[in-house]
């Protein structure tokens, strides 16, 4: 019987280092080995087995007791931690959400503002060169206009030239011109088939004029050559005519060429405009999925340490728990082993 006391006392003392370790709160109200000693004393002075049995169910109804408070500050503090951990899981969840959806956003939106930027320098491109083109159009039907204004010059030059040849042969034809007025006009006429390159419709009526004081009748040598001039001068219309027509079909193709540089210039300048704006938006959205990707980190980040703090603290709760509810049942070991002990003596001292 005493060395099966002095295990108890082992036990005892082992719970008590436990119990040290983590501490409960007992309030002073109890203590296993005060219990020990108080039934040790009670079987050595041969009290009633009952009384033995009322130290000991006292005790065990504080620990139940104890525990049971235990139990109760435990499940609320499994509850908060359940809650705590769940609302945190869900707000790292959410983060991760926020966060995967702003990198897909901010990734279109890059590749999109890349092959953006590209077609929009294309596309400055292809508009410098339309209006390259529509200044080479301008400066071309300028130069061609100044050249058309300078034929009309010459071609008018020329017309006034072979009626004042045609008034000259009217005048030789009675004898009221003379030699000099010949040669001034016959340089004229010269002058006049070089300028307008018709050499030849004019190398016949420059001969006739040039040879009609040698002609014996020379009234019906300037009636031939007045014939010449009239011809000349006919000729000579018809190629200002065609001049100007193939002037006013020039200027026709030359508006119709520069009309069509001009609508691709305004589609080009309504497409930079376009794509402008579309580079934009995409950066002020790269901007904005840049932020909100940057606070989901953030928000993660934080979420995630408060998670792992308090699935550390919530652990501590439960090894807290266990530990304590151990010691607890250790306690309750002891006691039935103190009521066993305190029922056999009681069987011996009969």
């Amino acid at each position: 019987m005493k060395i099966a006391f002095t295990i108890l006392v082992v036990l005892a003392i082992s719970n008590a280092t436990m119990m040290s370790k983590h501490p409960l709160q007992y309030g002073g109200k109890r203590s296993i080995m005060n219990i020990m000693v108080e039934v040790e004393n009670k079987i050595k002075a041969h009290s009633p087995l009952d009384s033995i049995k009322g130290v000991l169910n006292s005790f065990k109804s504080a620990v139940a007791e104890e525990q049971s408070g235990h139990d109760d500050v435990y499940n609320a503090q499994k509850t908060e931690c359940d809650s705590e951990i769940a609302y945190r899981r869900a707000e790292v969840e959410d983060a991760n959400g926020t966060l995967k959806i702003a990198n897909g956003i901010l990734k279109t939106s890059t590749i999109l503002l890349k092959k953006t930027q590209a077609t929009l320098g294309e596309t400055e491109n292809i508009l410098n060169t339309v209006s390259l083109h529509i200044t080479l159009i301008n400066d071309a039907r300028k130069e061609d206009t100044q050249s058309y204004n300078r034929g009309a010059v010459t071609f008018n030059d020329a017309i006034n030239a072979i009626d004042d040849s045609i008034d000259l042969a009217t005048a030789l034809a009675k004898g009221q011109a003379s030699l000099v007025q010949v040669a001034e006009m016959t340089t004229k006429l010269m002058k006049s088939a070089i300028a307008t390159k018709m050499n030849k419709a004019f190398m016949q009526a420059i001969g006739a004029l040039a040879q009609i004081t040698q002609e014996e009748d020379s009234t019906s040598a300037a009636e031939r050559l007045v014939q010449l001039l009239q011809t000349l001068r006919s000729n000579v219309e018809e190629a200002w005519a065609s001049y100007t027509a193939e002037n006013t079909t020039a200027l026709g193709l030359f508006s119709q060429q520069k009309d069509l540089y001009l609508a691709s210039q305004t589609r080009l300048d309504e497409a930079k405009t376009h794509l402008s704006s579309k580079a934009e938006n995409l950066q002020g959205t790269i901007s904005t999925q840049t932020a909100v990707a940057q606070a989901a980190t953030n928000k993660r980040s934080r979420n995630q340490t408060l998670w792992d703090d308090a699935a550390d603290l919530c652990h501590s709760f439960d090894v807290e728990y266990e530990t304590v509810t151990a010691g607890r049942r250790q306690e309750l070991v002891l006691v039935n082993e103190l009521e066993r002990l305190a029922e056999r003596r009681a069987a011996e001292q009969q």
